[in-house]
């Protein structure tokens, strides 16, 4: 996982982070910059099983 950084885009707003946000709001933001990306990748697979 990435940590975000001050100046990177928010995932929730789109607007760079601001410095002197608490590490715990930068962990919190990274982890759904994290699940955002996931989720971008996983619409590109085929889930679907296929029957024999």
């Amino acid at each position: 996982m990435r940590i975000l950084k001050s100046g990177d885009l928010c995932p929730c707003c789109g607007q760079p982070i601001k410095e002197g946000l608490p590490s715990e709001t930068i962990m919190l933001l990274s982890w759904l910059q994290e699940g955002k990306d996931l989720l971008a990748v996983m619409k590109g697979v085929n889930n679907e099983t296929t029957d024999n």
